[in-house]
C-alpha cells in the first residue's frame, strides 16, 4: 500500500474485455440491415412477378399460393 509521499505502483493495464469499437459496430450493423432489406424486397418482388407471369390456367402450386396473398389476382377480382 502506497502511503501519501510514496508514488503508487501500478500494474500493467489489461485491455477492457467489454470495450467495442461502435464505428465498427454501427457500420457492420448498417451493411447487415441494407443487405437484408434488399434481399426482402427481391423476394416478394420475385413471388409477385412469378404470378404475373404464369398462365393463369394452369394450376400450379406457387399460383395457388399468390392467389390467395393478392387480391387483384383472385378469380374474377380483375386480375391480369
Amino acid at each position: 500500500m502506497a502511503t501519501p509521499t510514496q508514488a503508487p505502483t501500478t500494474a500493467p493495464q489489461e485491455p477492457d474485455p467489454f470495450y467495442y469499437d461502435y464505428n465498427t459496430v454501427q457500420t457492420v450493423g448498417m451493411t447487415l440491415a441494407t443487405i437484408l432489406f434488399v434481399l426482402g424486397i427481391i423476394i416478394i418482388l420475385s413471388k409477385k412477378v412469378k404470378c404475373r407471369k404464369s398462365d393463369s390456367r394452369s394450376e400450379s402450386p406457387t399460383c395457388k399460393s399468390c392467389k390467395s396473398e393478392l387480391p387483384s389476382s383472385a378469380p374474377g377480382g380483375g386480375g391480369v
